[in-house]
């Protein structure tokens, strides 16, 4: 069982991991685009998706923590 539990809390891990680093890329790219740009439009639109892909896939990630979190305390409180 320790090995589903720890895969569980990994994938969350990782999903919230890989949101935030979505986020981080997405807004470093936006304040690095010259004010001049001709692009910047169609750049700024890519990179707002990217905002909020970033940002879902982060709270996703917390939530499957959540629940995994609730899931595993449930089973504990029904074993004791």
């Amino acid at each position: 069982m320790s090995m589903q539990i720890s895969n569980g809390y990994s994938s969350a891990f990782h999903a919230y991991n890989r949101g935030v680093n979505t986020v981080n890329q997405a807004a470093t790219r936006i304040a690095q685009m010259p004010a001049e740009n001709v692009q910047k439009s169609v750049d700024e639109a890519e990179e707002a998706v990217n905002l909020k892909y970033g940002e879902l896939q982060a709270e996703a990630g917390a939530k499957v923590f959540d629940v995994y979190d609730k899931t595993i305390g449930s089973i504990i409180d029904i074993k004791v």
